[in-house]
Formats: C-alpha cells, sequence, structure tokens
C-alpha cells in the first residue's frame, strides 16, 4: 500500500526544519576565501521572505518539462558515432537537472530566466540527461531551482530556497506518477541540486510504498550520501555494489588526485541525514562508475568514453574519448581521477581538484551503458517471477 504523500507546504517547512539542514558554512565546493568573493557575487541582497517568487508550474503543461518523450528536447541527443535507440523502452527516467540560475535579482529561478533556462536545455538535458536515452524515455521538469547562492548563504534563506524548489519536484514526480508513467518501471537520475533533491524525494515519495519495487535505479551523482545516515533510514532501498543490482542508489564526486575536498567532509559533518540524525561519523557512498562497485578502483582500460564540453553550447555532443582515466574511491568517499584531463576539463574545474561540473561528462559512456543493464536486470527479474 502506498503511503499517504504529505502535502507540499508540510514538505516544504519539513525541509526547512529539519531534513535539509544544509550547514554550507563558507559552501560545499568552494575553498573559504572564494566563497566570500562568491557570497557577494551571487547571494540576494534580500531575504528569501522579501522575494516573490513565480506560482508553481503546471506540470500537467508541456511548457513545465524540459523533456517530454512526445516533445521534440534536447534528451535524445547522443555522442558522434552512437546510433542507437532506446534499448529499454519499457523504463521511464525522470531526471532533475542541476543549478543553472546565476542571478542573485531572485532566491528561485523565476519561469522566464530565459539564460538558465537555455542552460537547462543546451547543457544539462543535452550533456547529462541524454546518457540515459538508450535506458528509457526522459522526463525532466523545470523547476524553481534555487540560485547557486543559495548554497553561499548563511542567514537561512538559501536553505528556504532549497525547500521551495524541492516543493516543484515533488509536485513534477507526482503528476509524472500519476499522469505520464502508467505503472512502469522508472530511473531516478539527477546531478548537483538535482541530486539533492531526489535523495529527499526516495524518503518522502518512494521508500515503503509500492514505487520502491518498480524503481530500477536512483543516480544521485554530484550529491554527497550518506550510507548510514541518509541509506540507512530507508529500509527498503540501498546502495548498488554491482553493475546489475537495481532498486538502489548510485553517488559519485569527482575530485583530480590530491584534491581537496575539504568542504565535502565539513557538509558530512555539520548536517542532519534522513534519519535525522548527524552525518558526522559517517560514510559518503563512492560508486566508481568504472566497474559500479563501492569503494573500488577502476583501470583506464575499462573506461568507455567521457564527452568533453563544446565552447558552443548548440554544438552537438562530440565522439566519445575513450580510456580517459582511470579512477579509485578514496576511504573518505570521494570519487578521484588518477589521470590529468586537458585543458578543456579546466574551465568549470572548482577549487581543489573539483571536477563537480564534470561528473556526468567525465563517465558518460560508462553511465550510458550502465543505465541500460540496469534497467534489463530490473525486467529481467520480473519476468523470472
Amino acid at each position: 500500500m502506498v503511503k499517504q504523500k504529505m502535502k507540499p507546504a508540510a514538505i516544504f517547512l519539513l525541509v526547512v526544519a529539519v531534513a535539509i539542514v544544509l550547514v554550507i558554512i563558507g559552501g560545499i565546493w568552494l575553498s573559504t576565501d572564494t566563497n566570500r568573493a562568491l557570497r557577494l557575487a551571487f547571494t540576494p541582497n534580500h531575504t528569501f521572505e522579501e522575494d516573490t517568487p513565480d506560482p508553481v508550474r503546471d506540470y500537467s503543461a508541456p511548457a513545465s518539462w524540459a523533456a517530454l518523450p512526445e516533445e521534440p528536447s534536447e534528451a535524445s541527443a547522443r555522442p558522434e558515432g552512437i546510433v542507437d535507440i532506446t534499448m529499454v523502452p519499457e523504463v521511464d527516467v525522470f531526471f532533475a537537472h542541476p543549478t543553472t540560475y546565476l542571478k542573485k535579482t531572485h532566491w528561485n529561478a523565476p519561469h522566464d530566466a530565459s539564460i538558465a533556462n537555455a542552460s537547462v536545455d543546451l547543457r544539462a538535458i543535452k550533456a547529462q540527461a541524454s546518457a540515459f536515452n538508450a535506458a528509457g524515455l526522459i522526463y525532466a521538469p523545470r523547476y524553481r531551482q534555487a540560485t547557486v547562492g543559495a548554497f553561499f548563504d548563511e542567514t537561512g534563506s538559501g536553505v528556504k530556497a532549497l525547500g521551495l524548489a524541492y516543493t516543484d519536484i515533488l509536485m513534477a514526480f507526482d503528476n509524472f506518477i500519476a499522469e505520464r508513467n502508467n505503472g512502469r518501471p522508472f530511473i531516478l537520475a539527477g546531478h548537483s541540486q538535482g541530486s539533492l533533491h531526489l535523495l529527499y524525494l526516495l524518503q518522502h515519495r518512494i521508500s515503503g510504498t509500492d514505487l520502491a519495487n518498480r524503481m530500477v535505479a536512483a543516480y544521485l551523482i554530484g550529491w554527497p550520501v550518506s550510507l548510514e545516515e541518509d541509506l540507512g533510514a530507508l529500509p527498503d532501498i540501498d546502495a548498488c555494489k554491482t553493475p546489475k543490482d537495481t532498486g538502489c542508489v548510485v553517488s559519485w564526486q569527482t575530485f583530480g588526485l590530491g584534491g581537496s575536498p575539504a568542504n565535502l567532509k565539513t557538509y558530512m559533518e555539520q548536517t542532519i541525514g534522513l534519519s535525522g540524525q548527524p552525518r558526522a561519523g559517517s560514510q559518503m557512498l563512492c560508486t566508481n562508475p568504472l566497474d559500479w562497485q563501492i569503494g573500488s578502483n577502476g583501470t583506464r582500460s575499462a573506461h568507455m568514453g567521457a564527452i568533453e564540453r563544446a565552447n558552443d553550447a548548440n554544438a552537438p555532443l562530440g565522439a566519445p574519448l575513450k580510456k580517459f582515466t582511470g579512477t579509485q574511491c578514496g576511504t573518505d568517499g570521494i570519487l578521484y581521477i588518477t589521470d590529468l584531463p586537458g585543458d578543456a576539463w579546466q574551465q568549470y574545474k572548482m577549487a581543489g581538484e573539483n571536477y563537480h561540473p564534470y561528473d556526468i561528462p567525465m563517465f558518460y559512456m560508462n553511465l550510458r551503458e550502465n543505465a541500460v543493464v540496469r534497467a534489463q536486470s530490473w525486467i529481467s527479474t520480473q519476468n523470472g517471477k
């Protein structure tokens, strides 16, 4: 039996008061000195209460989605030389995009934020969501994402902006399940802010419900997930341990070898997990995308192809760069790349050798293949019952 759903207002208060206790003092991904400048550059000068967010989108309308199977979108993009079609058409993919709204005008992106919307389409959907288009039909909502400045805020307004964004993800997912999914198996996939929202969606919409049995996997890439205090609070959802596991969670954060993930560690030490207990002392999930095991090392020969970010966002995806790098999961739960990428991978690299913007493009083809493998594994398991 499906649990009774929480009302959006109740979810919002829960997120603000308890669930997303983002003690992001000095920021999650960036160095302290850099944070001070970024806080001034990107954090709105007014409080969340003084803002006037746009009304919630109508998710029954196609315009409220960045990708729908029946509408043309960048989700159908394929790397140069890749001509496969959707190999598992029986599966759906619900994708939550990362932060693309960089202005300080509002705490949450307005519907007509043209630059942010274009970045969702030409960057997030084309270079991230498309990695799943061989594994299923892609549904990607537009939502009132929190501005990037929310992650540098110390006043509480940033947390509230993230809570508002989360209510949109919940409403979009409810529409997806009620009107679009038709009882099919589904993959959850996201990056960064999108993965944060999907982590809480696992608790509020999936765990303990019939939907847990239909979830192929949740790819929560680019956001820290505690094995004990996040997944430990979901009795029917575990971390994926093999390439074919289903009903489970995948997550990694990409750093250069010798990088400094100090702020991610601060996040783990100073925040509250889904369990309601501190994440301090718990282990961050590191799924190695070269072999899909937890805490492992992956050889360069297992790398199936990275997709380089084009300077021109309108350009098609390039050819996969095979054997791009080896990887190793550190004891700290961070995925370290063992080979130094070229200049094309330095433009958006963050402080401390943090390759956060490249979490998906660096492992695009491995991710593309694995999503298909898990989808087929789920179907095979069901057919064998």
